[in-house]
């Protein structure tokens, strides 16, 4: 077997490197126990003596030279040298079987290779569907040597995503079905089979060689070990991992390494030889189609599976052609090129071809059965003049007859082709510089037009590079397509003319089909249109269609008809130009807009260097200053005058080394570089108070014409500024968000967003909710707000909380956040809810029609008013009980005012209640009302009680008086602000020690520091996080990374210090002789992993010491829910102590009653407890009603 790199997307440098220093080990398919001399061990490596004892399980011991060795060290050169001719030759890696032995002793290739190209193999490949047996059969008998069955799982996701999980069948299928056919008639020792689709593992190998399969295809695993990341954007040229991508600032992000690669083919070649040995093969030919290793295990339990009969897909081909030689590629086919009309052109043309000759004139019949004319003499032109070809007209051809498929493809420069007739489908494929002209018979009746008739057939001058093309008459569907140098002119076309095109020109002199060109980037194509009926068919998504007025376009459409009626004598092009003065305003002029673009910066850039004085260009937002600055200096997009100085708060989401790097950039810079000053941009003062009011209509103009959202994600950068000053909002209870700031840069921020084919902020790791962030990013960048707040609410009932509290995993998750900051989604989210409510978008759903059953919720939080909401919104009558006096549970009083202001929770709630749902306050279930009364009353009753037993430190000293539990803190004040008269526990003018982290800890910072706190010091039991993600933590799982949050930065700013200290255990509290807490005795802690891997806690000795204190908060997290409910009921429960439910259900161990939230997942985030409740109530519907509208996860509604 012989592994060749063809990944198009590794650098050369890169595949050279594979090759020279990993070649040795892939040989290992079929050796035998190969020994190795003590002269070759010298020679070797350490590293690959260790690879070799490694696959090949050698000794160390030497032997004998005269032993059979692996390789010597020039037949080692000899191969490395010999593979590294070979040519990529389609993505991914091809892994062949045979020709190892050889291989591997002489380090030679067999038989001589010789110094021209080697001739390449005919290959088709086939999608597995109905009958791949009998089509390879066909194509096997029609001279093919390599068929690739491809399964339904194959290929990066870049297709559509109905045709990714519907489209096709199993690979298995294919192969085997093939693998027979081929046997009974003969023709598998003439074919190679390639199996495709998926093929991850060494298992999968070994199948698809006891299937029949001789190679097999990798891509997608290959493409995933160099950091591929499936994004399903590779035609856009903006992969963010540098793999799909020409762009160089984006092949810099590019991280793979070959070894990747080669680590990958070592395990996977390491379960190959495994399974080999245990079925008893030595090579891997012995195993193809023998299908009796194969058995049927069907899935235990599963009655379905049993009834599958297997017995027609492992049928051994032998059994049906005894003694048939199944060895593929074996016997070779015979193409009888000899009888091909290129081989005659080519016999005539021998003197031009050796240079004894400068020009050969031959005419020439030709029928519909010469397929692929001229691409044979087009071969041996390049092959002596590579790309230069002959002089202009070498070779004159002129044909009578019917042109057979791909008529001239590939002609070469020099070679020119007259056809007196018409031609097939794919005329003038990639045509690289020849001249094809075809013209109706000439014996055609005076009244013929051949404007009305077709010429030529589909897919004309596909991919052509350079050449000219004249044809007399009408093409059919796709003119053009993949045009990338060519020039064509026609008598009309059908649909999709000019598709994808990307270079060259195109004349139509007449009518042309729908979806004219569509996902056009290049060339320019010209349009005659008399009738009035081109510009409705025309796809503008593109393109511009601008009027012929230029003297240059008027100049080469006069010459390029000119030409035209010499070779073609063309009556249409005549009348044209016979009354060129009137008819040249009917031609309309295709321009795609990316190559406007392109054309002026090479303009710019021109111009530039002629001038030869560097200019500096500023840029604000991203917007250029000659587009927006009058007189150069009034700045349209200056910021307001509020909060002018740098912004200075930290992300959240980010290491502390990337946000710093951000934090030093002021709040707009340019891609030049060079950064603007806010306080600078408006030198001159404020004459008229109508200087001070921002003309947002004509910014919004200007960001419309100057944005880039195709590379937003390069271009623009990551705001900082969403929060407030620091040093301004710790003084006061007001939002620490700066929102109105925040919106006015959204729409930059949104055009960071990639829009992703697969979005990871959407996956497991991301969003729980599954919001379509692609979705309403690219609305709010397209100023459609309306549309986006639908988006959002599809499956979020209450963004105003996520977008204020939650931590944002879908950023953790983002693509952006490989290697850059990811974009806002948190703040957008957040900014679209608020504009929602600001236009009064955000109204009561009331149900038309109700369902007659009632369901209780227990609980006011997130989850329990998740549940409820999209319970109502099913018809049901629902109740929720709340034990506090306000509805909102951990909303209320758990999530201080300044990080969730409380009229934003009572805004949600009123909407709630207008909707119908009903708020029972100050009842605490099992309490003040049996829990067995609720489930009498109501058809359902869902728990969402959340997890508020909090974990206590059971230490000496635990009883002092100012000791408190976080939450109990928090609410007490809380409640305070709310107009509670009840005492609150206060830390003002207090040494205050907070014990446990995370967004609880947090909170009792910042509480504590706007209370008058004289210290604030937080102790956290495990080590300081990395500033970037650990190797342990890959994206897109969540970033476990040391992060600077809103009180940190509060208190840093106060006291000059960051107020946590890490690795620190607390082992007793001290108290004074009133029974007060005065400080904390605590030790330094080490953590290390045992021979376990487990991590163990271990003492520092001599790290004692005593913290002075007046207040201590226990945020060390939550055991679960309290038990009130669950004892009265007997509620089961899972091994952590919350409500046990089944995998991916909500229904406890009692009929009727469901879990949602804390409570049954434990601990969590308010997006975790706000999805619990929506699909909590999904199934909550469904068994009431048998069925169920409500949305599952992304909004998508299943019954």
């Amino acid at each position: 077997m012989k592994t060749i790199l063809t990944n198009k997307h590794i650098s050369i440098e890169m595949r050279k490197r594979a090759l020279q220093c990993y070649i040795e080990p892939v040989l290992m398919y079929g050796c035998e126990a190969w020994t190795i001399s003590k002269q070759i061990q010298n020679k070797l490596e350490a590293t690959e003596m260790w690879f070799l004892r490694r696959m090949l399980q050698i000794p160390w011991t030497a032997k004998k030279t005269n032993e059979r060795v692996l390789y010597e060290a020039n037949k080692r050169k000899s191969l490395v040298r010999t593979i590294r001719k070979c040519q990529a030759t389609f993505l991914g890696l091809v892994m062949r079987r045979g020709k190892l032995e050889h291989l591997a002793t002489t380090g030679k290739f067999e038989g001589k290779r010789s110094r021209g190209r080697q001739r390449e193999k005919i290959m088709d490949g086939l999608s597995t569907w109905l009958g791949p047996g009998k089509v390879s059969d066909i194509l096997a008998a029609g001279k093919a040597e390599h068929i690739v069955i491809s399964g339904h799982d194959g290929g990066t996701g870049a297709s559509s995503w109905t045709g990714i999980k519907n489209a096709g069948l199993p690979w298995e299928l294919g192969i085997s079905e093939t693998h027979q056919v081929l046997t009974l008639n003969n023709l598998r020792s003439r074919v190679v089979l390639q199996a495709d689709g998926q093929i991850r593992t060494g298992r999968d190998v070994v199948i698809a060689a006891l299937l029949g399969a001789d190679e097999f295809g990798f891509s997608t695993a290959p493409l995933i070990t160099l950091g591929c990341i499936m994004m399903r954007k590779c035609h856009l040229n903006t992969c963010p991992v540098g793999v799909a991508t020409q762009d160089p600032v984006l092949r810099q992000k590019f991280a793979g390494k070959p070894e990747y690669v080669v680590n990958y083919l070592f395990l996977l070649a390491e379960e190959v030889r495994a399974l080999m040995a245990e079925m008893g093969f030595r090579t891997v030919q012995e195993m193809i189609g023998r299908t009796d290793k194969l058995q049927f295990h069907p899935v235990a339990g599963n009655n379905k599976a049993e009834l599958l009969d297997f017995s027609r897909i492992t049928l051994n081909a032998l059994e049906m052609r005894p003694n048939t030689n199944i060895k593929g590629g074996s016997v070779e086919q015979n193409f009888e090129l000899e009888k091909r009309l290129d081989y005659k052109v080519m016999e005539l043309a021998k003197d031009v071809l050796d240079g004894k000759s400068r020009n050969v004139k031959i005419e020439l019949p030709i029928c519909n059965v010469d397929r692929t004319f001229g691409a044979t003499l087009s071969n041996l032109i390049s092959k002596r003049t590579a790309e230069e070809g002959l002089p202009p007209k070498s070779i004159e051809i002129s044909l009578k007859g019917s042109g057979g498929q791909s008529f001239c493809a590939f002609l070469a420069k020099g070679v020119s082709v007259r056809l007196e007739g018409d031609a097939n489908d794919y005329v003038c494929k990639c045509l690289s510089g020849g001249e094809v002209v075809v013209t109706p018979p000439a014996n055609m009746a005076p009244s013929f037009k051949s404007e009305d008739n077709i010429v030529v057939g589909n897919v004309c001058l596909y991919g052509a590079t350079s050449g000219r093309a004249f044809f007399r008459g009408q093409a059919a569907e796709r003119f053009c397509v993949r045009n990338s140098g060519a020039t064509a002119v026609v008598e009309g076309c059908g649909d999709h003319g000019c598709e994808y095109m990307t270079g060259g020109r195109a004349v139509i002199l007449g009518l042309t089909g729908r979806n004219f060109a569509a996902g056009m980037s290049g060339g320019i194509a010209y349009v005659y249109d008399k009738q009035k009926l081109f510009k409705p068919r025309v796809n503008k998504e593109s393109v511009d269609l601008l009027s012929v007025e230029t003297k240059e376009d008027l100049d080469f459409l006069h010459g390029l008809l000119s030409d035209f009626v010499a070779e073609t004598g063309s009556t249409l092009a005549q009348f044209i130009l016979s009354n060129w003065e009137t008819e040249q305003k009917n031609f309309v002029k295709v321009f795609p807009t990316e190559y406007q673009r392109a054309l002026a910066e090479a303009a710019a850039e021109h111009e530039a260097l002629e001038k030869e004085q560097p200019q500096t260009e500023i840029l604000v937002n991203g917007i250029a200053n000659g587009d927006i600055y009058e007189n150069g200096t009034d700045d349209l997009l200056e910021p307001p005058s509020e909060g002018l100085q740098r912004a200075s708060s930290l992300s959240n989401v980010y290491g502390e080394d990337m946000i710093n790097k951000l934090e030093d950039e002021d709040w707009y810079e340019g891609s030049a570089g060079k950064i603007v000053d806010n306080q600078k941009v408006n030198d001159k003062g404020i004459g008229d108070i109508e200087d001070a009011i921002r003309n947002t209509t004509q910014e919004n103009k200007v960001l419309d014409a100057v944005l880039d959202k195709s590379r937003g994600f390069v271009n623009y950068k990551r705001a900082t500024y969403q929060y407030r000053d620091g040093s301004v909002r710790q003084k006061d209870w007001k939002e620490i968000y700066n929102h109105k700031r925040v919106k006015e840069g959204l729409r930059v921020q949104a055009a960071r967003c990639m829009d992703c084919g697969v979005p990871f902020c959407s996956s497991d790791h991301g969003c729980p909710l599954s919001n379509l962030i692609p979705k309403w990013n690219n609305l709010v960048f397209k100023n459609e707000w309306k549309l986006a707040l639908d988006y959002l609410h599809q499956t979020n009932n209450f963004p105003e909380f996520t977008g204020r509290v939650c931590p944002a995993p879908c950023e953790g998750a983002c693509v952006l956040g490989i290697n850059t900051p990811a974009v806002t989604i948190k703040n957008i989210e957040n900014a679209i809810i608020d504009h929602g409510f600001e236009h009064g978008w955000v109204r009561p759903l009331v149900p038309k029609v109700r369902s007659g059953k009632k369901v209780a919720v227990i609980g006011s939080g997130p989850a329990g008013l998740a549940a409820a909401a999209q319970l109502n919104k099913a018809g049901h009558l629902v109740t929720v009980y709340e034990r506090n006096d306000e509805v909102g549970g951990l909303l209320r009083y758990g999530i201080p005012t300044m990080k969730l202001d409380k009229r934003v929770v009572a805004r949600r709630v009123d909407i709630l209640e207008r909707e119908g749902i009903s708020f029972k306050t100050n009842i605490e279930v099992g309490k003040d009302l049996a829990a067995k009364t609720i489930m009498d009353e109501n058809d359902a009753v869902v728990c969402a009680l959340g997890a508020t037993w909090p974990r206590d430190l059971p230490i000496p000293g635990r009883e002092f008086t100012g000791i408190h539990y976080a939450m109990n803190f928090l609410e007490s004040w809380q409640k305070q602000q709310q107009g509670n008269s009840n005492p609150y526990i206060s830390a003002k003018d207090k040494d205050v020690i907070v014990i446990g982290g995370g967004d609880t800890g947090c909170d009792c910072i910042a509480t504590s520091l706007r209370h008058g706190a004289k210290s604030i010091t937080t102790f956290e039991i495990l080590p300081q996080p990395p500033a970037t993600r650990a190797d342990s933590n890959p994206w897109p799982t969540w970033p476990r990374i040391f992060r600077v949050d809103y009180g940190h930065e509060e208190v840093k700013l106060k006291w000059g210090r960051d107020p946590r200290v890490f690795n620190v255990k607390s082992l007793y509290f001290e108290g004074d002789a009133n029974g007060n807490v005065t400080g904390v005795k605590t030790i330094l802690v080490q953590w290390s992993k045992d021979d376990a891997g487990r991590w163990t806690m271990k003492d520092v000795e001599g790290s004692e010491k005593t913290y002075k204190c007046d207040l201590v908060l226990l945020a060390m997290g939550f055991l679960g829910p309290e038990r009130s409910i669950v004892e009265e009921l007997s509620v089961g429960l899972d091994p952590r102590g919350n409500l046990e439910t089944p995998r991916s259900k909500y229904n406890t161990s009692i009929p009727n009653l469901y879990a949602a939230g804390d409570c049954r997942r434990g601990q969590s985030l308010v997006v975790w407890a706000i999805h619990e409740g929506r699909q909590c109530a999904k199934q909550v519907d469904k068994d009431l009603m048998g069925s169920t509208s409500l949305a599952g996860p992304g909004g998508i509604v299943t019954a």
